[in-house]
């Protein structure tokens, strides 16, 4: 709060004087168009709130966020029904209706404000011509003549200083209420980013499911009917085995050796998707069948490493592999050694190797894509990587156990 004498010489009263102009000159504007559409009245409280939100700044107010949720391009058919059903909606037309009704107070003030000064005005300009036998109140009577015009004007600088303060408590009150009602409640934040997050949440075991689908059709559907192709050329092989046609068992063999190249191009695909194993067995199993066939030689420490939801143990497989590809891509290290720990509440990946350093999550899309899918699982990925080595990468997770029922399921549907 300004003391008087700083209050009255700085810009305030003029805000203050703005705000209420701006708002009497709204309500008079707006009575009539929402009489008229009274049964849009909820579209009037979205409008207005808009323009609400920048006159708060008239008075030094933060602006309030937007308590609506965003309408994606593909849902905006439906972006009316959306708004009706949001709590803020319905508070920005409550703020409609309490702004009439305090712009209501502000037109009858800067009325009479203006009335007042007019008066003080017209008195003096009266009294200096002829005198001027005024009644204020009752009895009471005052005459001004030629020689005492001047004194009316005394009263002016009183009157703009209670104009002052009454300019600024309306704008104070009006302001203060129209930011109360247009600003999200905490409640419905925190819903907000709750649904975010287990939208985030969903597509990751959406995305996940959806892979463990493509493994199983690869696998039951394209790669068993080579796996059948190449049955029936050996079978021909056979036949044509010791025959005189060198030609025919020359094509013979090429197309065999095509087939072989063809599966075993589709088993690399098929575990690029989701390995088989890691849904059989989990990820220890899993990183085992990786390091079988990595070219870095890979070290695992299992200390006790528990089943985990599918989506986690598809990251924490993800997150090895692509620790392996940078290891041997970007490093001279002899091999990568991986440490696999947990506790009551987080499981902790460690994919470490002895190079030279400076890995960076921020320049690197794998890195970066295993760092928002931890966030996305409620965990996090650690990357220590001084110049010089050595690289650690950490990937925790919340210990999140899958349940009987899913590894069951998991193994039903695996490809055996």
């Amino acid at each position: 709060m300004l003391p008087p004498w700083r209050f009255l010489f700085s810009r305030w009263p003029w805000l203050a004087l703005v705000y209420a102009v701006t708002s009497a000159i709204l309500t008079l504007v707006l009575i009539p168009l929402i009489v008229v559409t009274i049964f849009i009245l909820p579209l009037w409280g979205i409008l207005v709130a808009i323009l609400e939100r920048r006159r708060l700044r008239l008075l030094g107010l933060s602006t309030p966020p937007s308590g609506h949720v965003h309408v994606p391009r593909d849902e905006r058919r439906h972006w009316l029904n959306i708004r009706l059903m949001e709590p803020a909606t319905w508070r920005e037309a409550a703020a409609l209706l309490a702004g009439l009704i305090l712009g209501a107070t502000a037109v009858v003030a800067v009325f009479a404000q203006a009335m007042a000064l007019a008066v003080l005005i017209a008195i003096p300009t009266m009294a200096s011509r002829r005198a001027a036998d005024i009644t204020l109140f009752g009895d009471t009577r005052i005459v001004i003549g030629p020689e005492t015009w001047w004194q009316p004007l005394l009263l002016i600088p009183v009157a703009l200083l209670v104009f002052a303060y009454v300019n600024a408590a309306i704008a104070a009150v009006h302001g203060s209420c129209i930011r109360w009602l247009i600003a999200p409640r905490i409640a419905e934040i925190d819903q907000r980013v709750e649904q975010l997050t287990r939208s985030r949440a969903a597509i990751v075991t959406a995305h996940e499911s959806e892979r463990q689908r493509i493994e199983r059709d690869l696998h039951d559907g394209v790669q068993q009917e080579l796996v059948g192709i190449a049955a029936r050329l050996g079978i021909l092989e056979l036949e044509l085995r010791g025959g005189t046609d060198d030609a025919r068992y020359t094509a013979l063999r090429a197309a065999q050796d095509q087939t072989e190249r063809a599966l075993t191009s589709l088993r690399e695909t098929v575990r690029g998707i989701h390995p088989a194993i890691l849904s059989d067995y989990g990820l220890p199993a899993a990183l085992d069948e990786l390091a079988g066939r990595s070219a870095v030689p890979l070290q695992i420490d299992d200390r006790g490493f528990p089943r985990l939801a599918p989506a986690a143990e598809a990251a924490g497989y993800f997150f090895v592999a692509e620790s392996l590809t940078n290891t041997a891509k970007h490093t001279a290290a002899p091999h990568l050694r991986v440490t696999l720990s947990a506790d009551d509440e987080q499981v902790v990946i460690e994919a470490r190797d002895e190079g030279h350093g400076g890995a960076d999550a921020s320049r690197g899309t794998g890195l970066r894509g295993l760092a928002e899918r931890a966030d996305v699982l409620g965990g996090e990925l650690r990357v220590t990587s001084p110049p010089g080595g050595p690289t650690i990468l950490t990937l925790v997770l919340p210990a999140t156990p899958t349940t009987g029922s899913e590894t069951e399921e998991h193994r039903a549907h695996s490809p055996r």
